[in-house]
């Protein structure tokens, strides 16, 4: 029964976790992941409430789609250094989550990986990843050196107002969304795509600024 298993330790020579196979272990609180699994597939590890901290060792390449989603108790994430790609929503809804690393191997991010985590207050991205960098803690894909697409704002973090860097040209779906301290948002001239509902239930979002001279957004009376 899947609501009384605590501790899981899996076999060596297992390459993939399969999607839902720990799906809603609500007592799972500790799961060691051998070094011969190349693949977490998606919602593998969804609503673990109970999973404290998890190791995706150096085997791991990639991370699928909600694998960790609604695990409320999660405090401690360790991404290992073969993760190319961390599928959308990854740990979203990760409620204890305070801060999380992305190493430099990391390639492809889905949108919304860390959404609604409200204790998250800072991504950090490995200074050698040529795809992804942070910047104030928020998580932007890049192109060379510029920052092109914000991915995920740390909902966490306790600012109130927030300038997107003039160089994005997108937001990216859910980016902003539960963030409950940001009252005003500034977007810039260049942002010219925006995701599904990016500032969504954003309860203390008073004004949100497009700057003048924008060809394809605007606002008014904020």
């Amino acid at each position: 029964n899947k609501d009384y298993v605590k501790t899981i330790s899996l076999p060596d020579g297992l390459t993939s976790i399969g999607g839902n196979a720990f799906a809603f272990c609500a007592s799972l609180t500790s799961v060691t992941i051998p070094a011969s699994v190349t693949r977490i597939e998606n919602w593998a590890f969804y609503s673990c409430y109970s999973l404290t901290s998890v190791t995706i060792g150096n085997g791991v390449t990639s991370i699928g789609v909600q694998a960790f989603d609604s695990c409320d108790s999660l405090k401690s994430v360790t991404i290992g250094n073969s993760v190319t790609s961390i599928g959308y929503g990854a740990f979203a809804y990760c409620s204890s989550l305070t801060s999380v690393t992305i190493p430099d191997s990391v390639t492809s991010i889905g949108d919304a990986p860390f959404a609604w985590c409200a204790s998250l207050t800072s991504i950090t991205v490995a200074s050698g990843n040529s795809k992804y960098a942070s910047q104030d803690g928020v998580l932007f894909e890049k192109n060379g050196s510029a920052l092109e697409t914000l991915v995920q704002y740390p909902i966490g973090n306790t600012r109130t107002s927030y300038t997107i860097p003039d160089s994005v040209t997108s937001i990216g779906g859910w980016a902003f969304a539960g963030c409950s301290s940001l009252t005003s948002v500034t977007i810039g001239n260049s942002v010219t795509s925006i995701g599904d509902a990016p500032f969504a239930w954003c309860a203390s979002l008073t004004s949100i600024t497009v700057a003048s001279g924008n060809s394809k957004y605007a606002s008014q009376d904020g």
